[in-house]
């Protein structure tokens, strides 16, 4: 990793208006989640040589992938003539296209690039699906199907022109066989829920809950943005980039083995010893704790946006109540009273919802230190 530890960085967009990147942002984290499942270990850089550069030898690494992630509304799917298409800035210099930049990390590295990925919202034509394929199934693309091998090449070869044709040869043959174009899974809709929720059924287990969750997303997906625009000056060595711009998969291990974690069988037991003692009867206790254990499944499900987006107001109403009127705070029926009236607008015409729902979860904030919703 020498060459690319000490190469200065093609450019540090993300670095000066990381706002633009919410997306990229969270499609790492994504990407950490769904491959942390998978149980792999890794490092992954934010905006180093790319807007994701990722290595799976923690300790002692000697090549990386890169990630270029993309977002568009215009196209329904790419195309190579969308891939391959250059810009002119104002100073006449030429910027390169997508696959340029991908190829250029091949020819930069050489040993050191082993893969290079375009990530995006969309999904691509039937040309590049067949080149990822192909590849994808460990065939040679040039003696597949020779005709799109070459058409790839031209493309490429107008934006590196300038280049020995032996050495860009030698370049884009790998570059052709090692470069991955796919849909990220992740829509240009709602993508923080859906992150949200890939992170809850990652920590999900049925004796299980975690007390501060969403704070930890939140703080992950920070983490991220802060090293995204975190500016480095190369040479640096290996350590100080970690420090500087490295998320490693062991930041989900380290929160698997010490996220406070509540058992669901001692959790219910002690929120039905405070239902008992404010009085309520065995048929509405046993109703709110089976309310409130439905609630629980239904806030992991990513398919239920609206259902969640519901919750957040209603945990907004139950938390301003508490604050407003804390010097009745152990007079239970008059919250209640207090949030059903506030609460009746919000869940009117939702079949999901009802007071018992509202009220379990009333009932946990007062008893949990630190509840999920």
């Amino acid at each position: 990793m020498q060459n690319i530890l000490a190469s200065e960085l093609r450019e540090q967009a993300g670095s000066n208006s990381f706002n633009r990147f919410d997306y990229q942002a969270h499609w790492i984290v994504y990407h950490m989640i769904i491959e942390f499942k998978k149980k792999s270990q890794f490092l992954v850089f934010c905006e180093f040589h790319d807007d994701m550069t990722k290595v799976s030898d923690i300790q002692n690494p000697n090549c990386a992938e890169f990630f270029q992630i993309k977002t568009t509304a215009k196209y329904n799917k790419w195309t190579l003539p969308h891939l391959t298409k250059t810009t002119t800035k104002s100073s006449g210099v030429v910027k390169n296209s997508f696959l340029g930049f991908l190829f250029y990390n091949f020819m930069k590295f050489e040993a050191e690039c082993s893969k290079c990925h375009f990530v995006s919202n969309i999904g691509m034509d039937a040309e590049i699906r067949k080149w990822q394929s192909i590849i994808e199934d460990g065939k040679q693309l040039k003696t597949t199907d020779n005709a799109l091998y070459s058409k790839i090449k031209n493309l490429i070869r107008n934006e590196f022109n300038n280049i020995n044709p032996n050495e860009f040869d030698g370049v884009f043959d790998k570059f052709v066989q090692e470069t991955y174009i796919y849909d990220g899974d992740l829509p240009l809709e709602n993508y923080e829920k859906v992150v949200a929720g890939e992170f809850f059924r990652m920590l999900e287990n049925d004796e299980f809950y975690t007390s501060n969750s969403n704070k930890i997303l939140k703080d992950i997906i920070e983490d991220v943005r802060k090293k995204s625009k975190t500016k480095i000056e190369v040479p640096i060595s290996y350590n100080k980039l970690v420090e500087k711009k490295g998320i490693s998969s062991e930041v989900f291990s380290a929160l698997q083995s010490s996220v406070k974690k509540i058992s669901s069988q001692s959790y219910f037991k002690e929120l039905e010893e405070f239902l008992t003692d404010n009085g309520l009867s065995l048929p509405k206790r046993r109703l709110l704790l089976r309310e409130l254990k439905e609630h629980k499944l239904r806030m992991l499900d990513i398919n239920k946006l609206l259902y969640q987006d519901i919750t957040y107001q209603i945990v907004g109403v139950i938390d301003e109540v508490l604050t407003k009127y804390y010097s009745r705070i152990d007079d239970t029926s008059y919250l209640l009273d207090k949030i059903r009236k506030q609460c009746e607008t919000i869940i009117k015409d939702n079949t999901d919802f009802n007071i018992p729902i509202v009220e379990a979860i009333f009932y946990e904030r007062l008893v949990s230190e630190n509840t999920t919703i």
